[in-house]
């Protein structure tokens, strides 16, 4: 550990600051020269600002928030997409750091006049085919490349993603984007841009139960340029400060609406032996816990948010709300 001064040392240092004796000595013309000179890399100069890539990252992020929401209704299971880094790098490092073959696809994204690309690794897309062909999304142990009936079921989970990425660019640019062509073998895109041409690469992990795979959103840097003033902090957060309209509004509250969440209430319930429920028949009857005049349980979701009393209306069962809760500890 270095020593610590004492208060005479102290006193003394700050007199001779005082007095001018202890003012460094003015740096020469040589070193001058030598502290401006910083380093450049030729084959990886920069294009995108900090501020930009960091608007990047903001953006993307709220992408994937919204994107694992949409994945999830889709595949009918808990998705959860995480962007995990936003890299500066050539258009030819990206095309070699992707597996062959893979699942990749050329975007238009409308109106900027360049092209992107979004690639699912194939440690997510034959889980994600396998899950939409009635699966409970395995990966196939042995890469290959997808066939067409499979190629199709990817494009679906492209269309949901351009759906998030429209919603999620609206504070920058309302974005229309769609599927141009789709390839297996990434060397076939090597002539679409320059090698050195760099490009903004947006890294996703998508994790479905125990299986996880990558998306990756190229965007080279052509295709931004005509937008590169907006893709700064503050433009993106003054256009996410404004105002919600009335349209906007409605638009939301309409999709909640049609949101569906699940309901159980939960009757009463009874300990028998496996014997006793092996051989329950038609018109058998088994006492529960619950008297006909308690309360019994609510639950929305996974909260327990009521208790009620059963009934019938217009001949069909039903509950009557009798007390809204905040929990188990308040039933």
């Amino acid at each position: 550990m270095a020593d610590i001064l004492s208060q005479n040392e102290i006193d003394a240092l700050l007199s001779a600051f005082a007095t001018g004796e202890g003012s460094p000595e003015p740096a020469s013309e040589e070193e001058e020269r030598v502290r401006e000179v910083k380093v450049y890399d030729f084959n990886h100069p920069d294009r995108f600002s900090k501020d930009q890539i960091r608007t990047m990252h903001n953006l993307h992020d709220h992408f994937a928030r919204i994107f694992s929401i949409s994945l999830s209704a889709f595949l009918r299971t808990i998705v959860e997409v995480k962007l995990v880094s936003v890299d500066q790098i050539s258009y030819e490092e990206f095309i070699r750091s992707i597996p062959n073959p893979t699942s990749l696809n050329i975007i238009n994204m409308d109106p900027l006049e360049g092209k992107a690309l979004i690639e699912l690794s194939p440690t997510l897309s034959f889980p994600v085919v396998d899950r939409l062909m009635g699966g409970a999304g395995n990966v196939f142990k042995k890469n290959r490349e997808l066939t067409e009936i499979e190629q199709t079921i990817i494009e679906k989970v492209l269309y949901r993603a351009f759906d998030c990425l429209h919603e999620a660019w609206a504070n920058v640019l309302p974005l229309n984007l769609s599927l141009e062509q789709s390839e297996t073998n990434p060397q076939l895109l090597m002539q679409l841009y320059l090698p050195s041409e760099m490009v903004i690469l947006m890294t996703f992990e998508v994790t479905m139960g125990e299986i996880s795979g990558t998306l990756s959103f190229c965007i080279p840097y052509p295709t931004l340029e005509p937008i590169a003033n907006q893709l700064s902090s503050t433009s993106w957060y003054a256009a996410s400060k404004k105002d919600l309209s009335e349209e906007h509004a409605e638009v939301l509250y309409d999709r909640l609406r049609r949101v569906s969440i699940p309901i159980v209430a939960y009757v009463g319930a009874a300990r028998i032996t496996l014997r006793d429920l092996l051989e329950l028949q038609e018109g058998d009857v088994i006492q529960l816990n619950k008297n006909t005049r308690d309360d019994f349980v609510v639950r929305i979701g996974d909260e327990y948010r009521y208790l009620a009393k059963p009934g019938i209306r217009h001949n069909h069962n039903a509950i009557q709300i009798t007390k809204i809760i905040s929990g188990p500890d308040d039933i």
